[in-house]
């Protein structure tokens, strides 16, 4: 999508459809530490800098944009609003137990988990999980107790210290 359609989006105050186009045109996220998103709101979508905080700050207050802070830090984007800060807390104390036996494909149930517990379709699903997974917070690997591979989740301490889960 051009710049100049981003900037058409964010004048008209589309939340829903900027945070679509921003999914496109950023779908493992935007990389970088919180100010990330002024600064490409700034120096390429072309708004102030005044009306690039509010724009962030409303995209984050609505649900469409999340920041994860750690090694990997970007903004995640999300075409639905969704609360990352419940996904994570039901991460934490719902996921295994859901994990089934047997021989589900792991990425299939992390993302059943997510669109089930979010009320989401797949594909904001896939979007939480590809953004989760690119920021390092989600990785395939084998969980002894389920006795198989499965998505494996963890979220740094700064996280729950930014976000008080």
């Amino acid at each position: 999508m051009a710049l100049e359609e981003l900037r058409r989006l964010a004048e008209s105050g589309d939340f829903e459809a900027l945070a679509r186009a921003l999914v496109d045109r950023f779908p493992q996220g935007l990389v970088g530490e919180r100010e990330a998103l002024v600064t490409f709101l700034v120096n390429r979508v072309g708004l102030s800098h005044g009306d690039a905080v509010k724009l962030a700050d409303a995209l984050e207050a609505t649900g469409y944009a999340h920041h994860l802070p750690g090694e990997r830090p970007r903004w995640v984007f999300t075409s639905r609003p969704v609360s990352l800060r419940a996904l994570m807390r039901m991460l934490d104390q719902e996921y295994a137990e859901f994990v089934g036996e047997g021989d589900e494909d792991p990425r299939e149930e992390a993302l059943r988990f997510i669109a089930s517990r979010l009320e989401v379709d797949r594909k904001v699903a896939e979007e939480i999980l590809e953004g989760l997974a690119a920021a390092g917070y989600a990785s395939l690997g084998y969980s002894p107790e389920a006795g198989r591979d499965r998505y494996l989740f963890e979220f740094p301490e700064i996280f729950a210290m930014t976000y008080r889960i």
